[in-house]
């Protein structure tokens, strides 16, 4: 003995007694989180009780509850794909000014684009080739042919393109030389198609110019529009289109095309395609379950056990989705996530009861059965608790968002992981207490009726446990090394440096092209089309209700021109009908005698009268004739609504649409209230949602992490080990985002979700360690390694099997999932490294007293040279566990039982110890005779198990 002593869980080796020196009573702060653990210890040895004593009722009642959950699935699923809603703020202006424009201008007008590419489309030749691409397209007969279904102008189907100069006619330009096309493109600012202002050149792309003339480009984009209210009719015509462009064209070197149902042909595409590899990854998990949770003989492979835990997540996963649904909560395009994230955290919680088995003591296996599944419940209850509450509320802190799709998403995972921890403690539990049932009988893993005989042995190899070894051995030892620990301690701190630089430089970027498959025609298309034609930027327009037009006329004025000088609309884009109007009025047409004064109407009548005679017969004022709505109210014609259009530039980044947005807002705001006049785009939508995407996530991740601290506060009931373990989630947040900046990606609604999530996967990896650490009585290195030893393996395992669910990923052409691997990839990588590597250096040198109700001791390596490693593979209190060997005297198993040498000796106190009076548990100062271990705590002597 070395004399040291153990005061309140702190101990030198061998469980000396302290000098007679009375134990400080704990605080009002320490008796509290007594309490608590001891709860929630005694709490979770019950129903491991429970359940164990009566495994298939849970069985049955688990399965009956969770089916009936499941109905709701049945009965009220829906699925949602508007991308236009689900992501934008639910208290968003856009939303109403969303639904207004589509009540008041009802549009079924799609869209098909063809971008041509030659070596010089501006000459005779090509020109040809380029009607005849065109006449391809026309020509297609569907179920209705383009002439049926097209959009008119003027009586004529509307399709922009550069043959507009010839009215579509290959036979005039047939009659052109190169040097007249050239011209043509120069000269004309009039469609002669369709009477309409028009500038050639925004339908050639990649152009050369000689002087300020135009004298060849590489690339032509027709744009035929469609229509027709039959959505049915216009896919298949669409689909037809895409089919022959497909094919290319003579003449034409390269063609790219996309249509307006591409964005949910491909997008959708490219999750569906990618679910293929996730469900592979889900195989390759259920296989690595049969490998950890059992080991490779006939009798102790744990198949039933490992089909059990995937039962545990699909159950989990219905449990989710019918409670949701049931609730009126929609089905997302990023819930396909969902499976795997409840797959990452099911997963960790099964290994945590499993290493929990492993790494009960031989007092504690000595006891019956269910006594057993108590103590196991009794030690890795709270453990899971810790890690299930944490997510639970990090989701539900994402559901207070003000993005739908984020909120349903949420509420969806937090449910499923209450439906996980649930049945985990029930459901597996029983399961496991089953196949621990069927191994001491010494029935056959898979055929569970065949009875092996009394003399089979398990094989030597499968009796091992290499990590155990390793971790006990080797890795416990290195990591509280003092170089190793300065290494890890400096290498953290330069990572931390090092991300927090990525952090704070992580953008804020969005690219609709993101999410079609890198290898689509779609994804081709628009890398085209900003190549060919990169002055395309969103479109947008002015809608007006409830306001006097005809006294407004210098409020319409102001508008046209602050539009049209803004630095954000592209120029020429702004497109007035008031001013079309007021132009023709200050022609002195005929139909205006008597009615204007100064070239304006003298009356609100005579306004609303001419403007419709201007939209109706005037050649300049048809091409407004969808901008004005007339209502006819008792005979009297008047304004309902109209719009003015303009086109914004293209902007570089998210934020840059994000100001021009507010910038125009502002604009209009200035001249008209929002009751009569607002901007609307479509785009605006998915403007405003990155907007708020920054702020949401930092509030998200704010909240959450708070939530995270109070928790494991509350469940931990330490401080000190709840703030390392709240360091190794911070730290690991930081890290992971730092790192996103350097692989390129920005802060959007993937990332954000992403992120959500990681940071209730993180705590799993830091909870786990810090909690088991409190449960070790003795010194801090003592603590450290029995907690590796008992934790690391489930830890890890969690952690690896989460990789191997999404591994696949790496391989996929979705932006959504090779961000969901990247920043899942980035997460386990450093919640492996806090939870197994900084958190035990930072145990070892500053963690707190364990807990009063602590009972078990780290005893060291002695016995890891007498005998066998197929007997001595786990460490924790100085011999092995056979939890995974028959403990019961069945007669299956002919491999000794060995104790420690010192398991039946007496115990002996040192040579200059005097036993205090004063303690309970000491009468008339002898000490009681204990078997090899004592634990001072509390101010009594109780024993440690072996």
């Amino acid at each position: 003995m070395n004399g040291k002593a153990e005061m309140n869980g702190h101990a030198a080796t061998n469980g000396q007694l302290p000098a007679s020196k009375e134990e400080k009573k704990p605080n009002i702060l320490q008796r509290v989180a007594n309490k608590i653990i001891w709860f929630f210890e005694t709490g979770f040895e019950k129903i491991g009780v429970l359940v164990s004593t009566h495994p298939w009722k849970t069985i049955l009642i688990s399965t009956i509850i969770t089916g009936l959950f499941c109905i709701g699935a049945g009965v009220n699923f829906t699925e949602t794909n508007d991308n236009s809603v689900i992501w934008v703020p639910s208290d968003s202006d856009f939303l109403v000014h969303k639904k207004y424009v589509e009540s008041t201008y009802p549009s079924t007008t799609r869209f098909f684009y063809l971008i041509l590419v030659a070596d010089n489309v501006l000459t005779t030749a090509t020109m040809e080739k380029v009607y005849d691409a065109y006449d391809a397209i026309v020509g297609l007969d569907s179920t209705s042919n383009y002439t049926s279904i097209c959009l008119k102008s003027g009586g004529k189907c509307l399709v922009s393109s550069v043959l507009e100069l010839y009215s579509y006619d290959k036979a005039t330009i047939s009659g052109k030389t190169d040097a007249q096309i050239q011209s043509d493109v120069n000269t004309v600012t009039t469609s002669p198609m369709y009477s309409s202002p028009w500038d050639a050149t925004k339908s050639l792309g990649e152009r050369t110019y000689s002087g300020s003339t135009i004298t060849g480009a590489r690339a032509a984009i027709l744009t035929f529009y469609i229509g027709t209210e039959d959505k049915t009719v216009a896919e298949a015509w669409e689909q037809k289109a895409l089919d022959r462009a497909k094919q290319g064209f003579a003449g034409i070197s390269q063609t790219y095309y996309i249509s307006t149902r591409s964005r949910s042909d491909e997008a959708g595409n490219a999750i569906r395609g990618d679910v293929s590899l996730l469900s592979a990854g889900y195989i390759l998990v259920i296989v690595y379950l049969f490998l950890v949770f059992g080991r490779l003989n006939c009798v102790e492979q744990r198949v039933g056990l490992s089909l059990a835990g995937v039962i545990v997540i699909g159950m989990s996963i219905g449990f989710s989705f019918g409670l949701s649904s049931a609730a009126g909560w929609e089905y997302g395009p990023l819930h396909s996530i969902l499976p795997f994230l409840l797959l990452g955290i099911g997963v960790d919680d099964m290994f945590v009861i499993v290493g929990s088995y492993q790494s009960l003591s031989h007092h504690e296996l000595d006891l019956p059965l269910t006594q057993r599944m108590g103590k196991l419940l009794r030690h890795a209850g709270v453990s899971i608790l810790v890690t299930s509450v944490t997510d639970i509320l990090a989701f539900g802190i994402g559901a207070s968002t003000t993005l739908p799709a984020l909120k349903s998403f949420c509420v969806f995972s937090c449910l499923g992981i209450l439906g996980l921890f649930s049945l985990a403690l029930t459901f597996f539990v029983a399961c496991f207490t089953l196949d621990i049932m069927r191994t001491e009988q010494g029935r056959n893993a898979c055929i569970c009726c065949y009875k092996h005989k009394p003399e089979y042995k398990p094989n030597n190899c499968s009796q091992r446990n290499n990590f155990n070894i390793f971790l006990r051995k080797y890795y416990s030892k290195m990591i509280l090394k003092l170089p190793v620990k300065i290494v890890v301690v400096v290498i953290t701190l330069a990572l931390l440096g090092l991300n927090i630089w990525g952090f704070y430089s992580l953008k804020q970027d969005y690219n609709e092209n993101w999410f079609y498959p890198s290898d689509s025609y779609a994804y081709e298309y628009n890398e085209m089309k900003e190549k060919y034609f990169p002055g395309g930027g969103a479109r947008g327009a002015v809608y007006c209700k409830n306001i006097d037009y005809f006294t407004s006329k210098t409020r319409f004025e102001s508008l046209y021109t602050e539009l049209s000088a803004n630095q954000y609309i592209a120029s020429g884009t702004v497109d007035s009908w008031f001013k079309s109007y007021t132009d023709w009025l200050a022609q002195s047409p005929a139909a205006a005698a008597g009615k204007t004064t100064a070239n304006y109407p003298t009356t609100e009548a005579n306004f609303v009268d001419l403007l419709n005679t201007f939209i109706t017969t005037e050649t300049t004022g048809k091409r407004h004739a969808r901008e004005v709505k007339f209502l006819n109210s008792s005979g009297t014609l008047d304004i309902d609504a109209s719009y003015i259009s303009f086109q914004h530039n293209v902007f570089q980044t998210a934020s840059d649409e994000i100001v021009a947005m507010d910038a125009i807002v502002d604009l209009v705001k200035g001249i008209f209230s929002e009751s009569e006049c607002f901007p609307y785009s479509r785009l605006y939508l998915q403007w405003q949602t990155n907007k708020v995407i920054k702020s949401e996530l930092f509030r998200n991740l704010g909240l959450a992490a708070a939530c995270v601290f109070i928790v494991t506060l509350i469940l931990i009931a330490n401080l000190w080990t709840s703030l390392l373990v709240f360091s190794c989630v911070i730290m690991t947040l930081v890290d992971v985002a730092g790192i996103m900046h350097l692989w390129g990606l920005s802060i959007n609604i993937v990332s954000c979700i992403n992120l959500v999530i990681a940071i209730g996967l993180a705590v799993d990896y830091s909870a786990h360690i810090g909690h088991c650490f409190m449960t070790f009585v003795g010194d801090r290195h003592e603590r450290v390694r029995a907690t590796l030893v008992e934790m690391g393996n489930p830890v890890f395992s969690g952690g690896f099997s989460t990789f191997l669910a999404f591994i696949l990923l790496a391989a996929s052409k979705s932006y959504v999932f090779t961000t969901f691997f990247q920043i899942f990839f980035l997460v386990v990588i450093f919640g492996l490294f806090h939870g197994l590597v900084y958190l035990p250096v930072l145990l070892s040198w500053i963690g707190p007293s364990a807990y009063t109700t602590a009972d078990r001791r780290y005893k060291g390596d002695d016995e890891d040279n007498q005998g066998n490693d197929s007997n001595k593979n786990a460490a924790l209190q100085g011999h092995d566990n056979l939890a995974m060997k028959s403990t019961i005297s069945s007669g299956h198993y002919d491999t000794p039982y060995a104790p420690p040498p010192d398991y039946d000796k007496p115990y002996i106190p040192p040579p200059d110890y005097t036993p205090p009076s004063k303690h309970r548990g000491v009468s008339n100062g002898k000490t009681p005779q204990m078997n090899g271990n004592a634990n001072y705590a509390n101010g009594r002597i109780t024993p440690i198990s072996s």
